[in-house]
């Protein structure tokens, strides 16, 4: 008589089954990991905080430029100096530039594997309101003197802010799993990248606040210059 087959032999199944039934059990109580899509990882505490942070930071330019005379618009501490109304234009570019890369990236495929780079770096960007070191804006960045009036500047940053909180409170995108990137991340493995690769986008509309709230610090110190206009 041919020898039973150990892979197939009744006994062999009579003694792998509680351990089959084991495996299931653990496998069915198993919770999600942190790469799981249908756990938000944008709270709404999250959405809040972004949008009290361009209301309050919008509100604050409102109030610094209420009632400025032209000369005080156009004046500049020194020739290699912004004026206020350059600053505005900044601006202005600045929210128009973020909100086309949040709103096409929203749009993109999630993208989870970065979690572990941009977990726990927001106060990286939230810094940036403080930090001293002076910056030089890019190329595409640098006001033209595009708009025919200080009026028309300002109700293009209004504009471009309104339709950012517009954003930020309709948006059904889940802001911690989709990112943008600032280096090549082509050929890289994950524990190669850095927060200064890659970042997701509730980082970037906190890059953009802490930006504000910078121009808002260099208008005041125009401000007290001693040949600011009275």
């Amino acid at each position: 008589m041919a020898s039973e087959n150990p892979r197939t032999s009744p006994n062999m199944t009579k003694k792998l089954l509680p351990v089959l039934l084991l495996v299931l059990l653990i496998s069915g109580c198993r919770q999600p990991t942190e790469t799981s899509s249908s756990e938000p990882w944008w709270t709404d505490e999250d959405r809040a905080f972004i949008l009290s942070e361009l209301d309050r930071t919008t509100d604050e330019l409102r109030s610094e430029l209420a009632s400025l005379t032209a000369e005080q618009w156009l004046f500049k501490e020194d020739s290699t100096r912004w004026s206020i109304l350059e600053i505005v234009e900044h601006l202005e570019m600045q929210n128009q530039l973020h909100y086309r890369e949040i709103t096409v990236t929203s749009k993109a495929p999630e993208q989870l594997q970065y979690r572990s780079i941009t977990e726990g770096q927001d106060e990286r960007f939230t810094n940036y309101a403080t930090d001293t070191t002076s910056g030089k804006a890019s190329w595409f960045l640098e006001p033209r003197g595009k708009y025919a009036s200080p009026e028309a500047c300002e109700n293009a940053f209004y504009k471009a802010r309104e339709e950012l909180s517009k954003f930020v409170e309709e948006t059904k995108a889940d802001l911690r799993k989709h990112v943008t990137y600032r280096n090549s991340v082509v050929g890289r493995d994950l524990n190669q990248l850095t927060i200064a690769d890659v970042r997701d986008l509730h980082q970037l509309l906190l890059i953009g606040i802490a930006h504000t709230d910078r121009h808002l610090r260099q208008i005041r110190q125009i401000k007290t210059h001693e040949n600011y206009p009275e």
